[in-house]
């Protein structure tokens, strides 16, 4: 999967954060009732929603990160902030800062995952042609890297520039659509295969990617937007609603299926005790208890950005929002001011980069 550094890279297109906003106009912002909706022959029956009118998020006294968020990579007991410039910021599981941001590689960090003992992030430059993928360590502290004049100046070199402190370095030679850890090794995804290397960067195996026939047959565009390590497989998810089931050891699929939506899928959330929070580009998403089970469809006031499982509830945010649904089926949603973008151990995480509790529990400031 690795690239030269001298050679041409051949770059997908990133998500742009804030084309999921594109369906939120100005109806989201006039709506005052949050509707449940299920498709008819889709999953378990709802009973019903709760809508409470907004609430500000402005009175909060937690110092913010210090940029504007782009997303939260979780790990056990800590997660890493990246920022849309190409921040960093390592957090323990209440969003307390570990070390200082800073910003490894003069480029934005698309997608990132834990592993073990260190986190492997990547990051593009499409203006240089360059995409970086590296492991960082966690205990030695994250290290500012160098300015984007010397990866302007680098970029044509044989060493090239490589992420400050940085346990390996590769170039690749196509952006990966999705990465995510399996065990002790990770697995992505690009336009040119599937791939599982171990913590060191060794390849293990490479496949192509999985293959939805019907959705082909469709000509609908497509590409991973999740990868998932679960007991026993790796469950990758297509923007599309094709659903396929990976045996870690060989890169074989050993299940496959398509989910019947009406929208692209924009982000794959997993709990080993609640299933699957399947987030969708417009104002909905779906709740999958198993793999093989029937997805029940839920709608929201505006797009759903992120969500957490915690104990038997799933909570959101997202576009001027916050929502839960408990395990007996009830859905509550609260409108705010503001947009969240992460979600951690019941804290909100908004674009302007400032924590605020969760939906009902911001009554008194942090």
């Amino acid at each position: 999967p690795w690239g030269n550094s001298s050679g041409f890279f051949q770059l997908l297109e990133a998500t742009n954060l804030f084309m999921m906003f594109s369906d939120a106009g100005s109806s989201l912002e006039a709506s005052s009732k949050t509707p449940m909706a299920c498709d008819s022959g889709i999953g378990f029956n709802i009973p019903g929603s709760i809508s409470i009118p907004p609430r500000p998020s402005s009175a909060m006294s937690r110092e913010g990160i210090g940029f504007p968020p782009l997303r939260i990579d979780r790990g056990e007991g800590e997660s890493i902030l990246a920022g849309t410039q190409g921040e960093i910021l390592r957090v323990d599981e209440f969003g307390g800062a570990i070390g200082v941001s800073c910003k490894p590689f003069p480029a934005t960090c698309v997608d990132g995952a834990y592993l073990e003992d260190r986190w492997v992030g990547v990051w593009l430059d499409r203006e240089f042609g360059e995409c970086r993928m590296a492991a960082l360590p966690l205990e030695d502290g994250l290290l500012e890297g160098a300015s984007r004049e010397s990866l302007r100046l680098t970029t044509n070199s044989r060493e090239g520039l490589h992420p400050a402190g940085s346990i390996w370095s590769r170039t690749l030679d196509y952006e990966p659509m999705k990465m995510g850890s399996s065990g002790e090794s990770l697995v992505f995804t690009t336009k040119s295969g599937m791939y599982m290397v171990d913590k060191e960067a060794r390849e293990i195996w490479r496949e192509e990617l999985p293959h939805w026939p019907e959705i082909s047959r469709e000509g609908i565009s497509d590409r991973v937007v999740g990868v998932e390590g679960v007991p026993g497989g790796v469950v990758i998810f297509s923007q599309a609603g094709g659903v396929s089931v990976i045996d870690p050891s060989n890169g074989s699929t050993i299940y496959s299926r398509i989910l019947n939506i009406r929208d692209r899928v924009s982000k794959v959330c997993y709990s080993e005790e609640n299933g699957w929070m399947i987030l969708l580009h417009s104002n909905s998403a779906i709740i999958l208890e198993k793999i093989e089970g029937e997805p029940s469809l839920i709608e929201t006031p505006g797009p759903v950005l992120d969500a957490e499982s915690l104990g038997g509830d799933w909570r959101w945010t997202g576009w001027r929002h916050d929502g839960r649904i408990s395990g007996d089926r009830m859905l509550e949603i609260v409108n705010m001011d503001g947009i969240g973008v992460g979600i951690l151990g019941g804290l909100v995480l908004t674009n302007d980069g400032h924590w605020r509790k969760f939906g009902w529990d911001n009554d008194s400031s942090l």
